[in-house]
């Protein structure tokens, strides 16, 4: 390769790189203004001089210092109502997107998500048992416990169901998921048919909804999903490889079935800590991850992040419309997250069927 060329090569890399930066810039601002805007939405009107004044309060260390006069209604409001539900949205949003990414890698699928995998169904039967029950086990988090736990425990049983030899092929996951999730989709239904009065508590929960977070609920959750993205970033390199089939990886000196293992628990463990607060919210996993590879190219590298920080977005964004698209009342985010993943599904699907979609 002659000087000129490895100097051009060099430039076109430095340029990719500050792209993909300034792209993440714009992300990043977007969502640090989106989040100090979405604490002025709510049925609750409160001036955005209070808002401020709240936040001022917050400042470590030299909040204190300031005696402002802030009504005692609005700071609750802001401080343990809407601050938790907007964090949630961006810890949600986050978990979802980067579990997306990784599980499209996996399954080399773009019209997959992480619920593939039976998350979705084991964190639905999971907290509706602990509705209809009237599980106090865990004591005041039974549902987001009982959520948790049973989705992590589908996952396992999806991944043993799919076992061929010594192998889990990605075909035989993706059916077992969707089978399984099936079925116990099924129980969650007749759970929820043979008790009506408590139909409404559950269909809330199954439409997801980030109403009645708490700091508490919120900071154990953070710390997993933190840490798990953490990993999955780390693991963009053996992502990158999965894309490419599992004879290259295997061929790169990956190890496959014990990696895809790896990546399919720390996925599970990201998103049933996320949707155990957040009921089941659905797309954001499916719509993310391709806008990111749209926009940056296949790399996980780039595309983790990325999808981190556009799946919060997206998701707060979700809960705005959610909270003010009905006057006086909040409506379950996973009814506008709907309403925006079909129409973009339906497009992946026409685009796979006319051949224009590369993995």
């Amino acid at each position: 390769m002659t000087g000129s060329s490895s100097g051009s090569l060099n430039r076109m890399a430095r340029f990719r790189w500050l792209k993909d930066g300034l792209w993440i810039t714009v992300i990043a601002i977007l969502l640090v203004v989106t989040t100090v805007f979405s604490t002025l939405l709510g049925p609750v009107r409160i001036s955005a001089w209070t808002v401020f004044n709240v936040f001022v309060t917050q400042i470590p260390f030299i909040g204190g210092f300031f005696h402002l006069n802030i009504p005692e209604t609005s700071y609750v409001i802001v401080v343990f109502l809407r601050e938790p539900e907007i964090i949630g949205a961006i810890v949600v949003g986050a978990s979802l997107g980067t579990g997306g990414a990784v599980v499209q890698s996996v399954f080399r699928n773009p019209i997959t998500e992480p619920y593939i995998i039976g998350i979705s169904s084991g964190a639905a039967l999971g907290a509706v048992s602990a509705i209809v029950f009237s599980i106090t086990i865990f004591g005041l988090f039974s549902v987001q416990a009982m959520a948790f736990a049973l989705a992590l425990i589908v996952v396992m049983a999806v991944y043993l169901f799919s076992f061929h030899g010594s192998k889990t092929p990605p075909t035989y996951l993706l059916l077992t998921g969707i089978s399984i999730s099936l079925f116990i989709s099924s129980i969650v239904g007749l759970l929820i048919y043979t008790n009506v009065k408590l139909e409404n508590a559950a269909f809330f929960w199954l439409l997801g909804s980030l109403q009645g977070i708490t700091w508490t609920e919120l900071l154990p959750v953070s710390i997993v999903v933190v840490i798990t993205s953490a990993i999955m970033w780390g693991m963009s390199g053996q992502l990158n490889a999965f894309q490419l089939g599992e004879t290259y990886a295997h061929s790169v000196g990956v190890p496959v079935e014990k990696t895809k293992a790896l990546l399919m628990g720390i996925v599970a463990l990201s998103v049933s800590a996320a949707v155990s607060i957040s009921g089941l919210i659905g797309f954001v996993g499916l719509i993310i991850p391709h806008i990111c590879r749209l926009l940056f190219g296949g790399s996980n590298r780039i595309v983790i992040p990325t999808s981190a920080l556009l799946g919060a977005l997206f998701l707060l964004l979700a809960d705005d419309v959610a909270r003010t698209a009905v006057r006086g009342e909040v409506i379950p985010v996973g009814i506008v997250t709907g309403m925006i993943g079909i129409p973009f599904f339906l497009y992946l699907l026409r685009r796979m069927a006319s051949g224009s979609y590369e993995n």
